[in-house]
């Protein structure tokens, strides 16, 4: 049976960072295009995966936007995400859409170059 993907609505903070954007950085390549003088500010949807077989954290919440890996939930938030989902209406579901932003991805020359950096709108009980 698939099930549709359910989309989970957060504050409006966006305060959840995802760990890890500089392993993808093709994928902000696609996503966002070249950096920016001032960098992005990208409204996007992101998909959550439980991934109980991440040989790296079995708790692991792998996060993408457009199809795209872009990281993963920090341990902690990974923890209050599965049991924020899984000891609700929520527990079949393997996966979960949600607001994002991308952000940063700047250039200015000789002054530097900034990391691109993903963050969600959830409120997770360890807020």
């Amino acid at each position: 049976m698939k099930f549709e993907i359910p989309f989970i609505k957060g504050p409006g903070r966006y305060l959840i960072n995802v760990a890890g954007e500089s392993f993808y950085p093709e994928s902000f390549a696609f996503l966002c295009g070249p950096r920016r003088e001032d960098g992005v500010n990208i409204e996007a949807r992101a998909q959550l995966d439980l991934q109980d077989d991440n040989p790296h954290d079995k708790h692991a919440v792998r996060v993408s936007i457009q199809g795209h890996p872009v990281g993963h939930l920090s341990r902690e938030h990974a923890r209050a995400f599965r049991r924020t989902v899984r000891y609700g209406e929520l527990s079949m579901h393997e996966t979960f859409e949600c607001a994002a932003i991308i952000c940063g991805g700047w250039d200015r020359g000789e002054d530097g170059t900034g990391h691109f950096g993903v963050r969600l709108d959830l409120n997770l009980d360890d807020d």
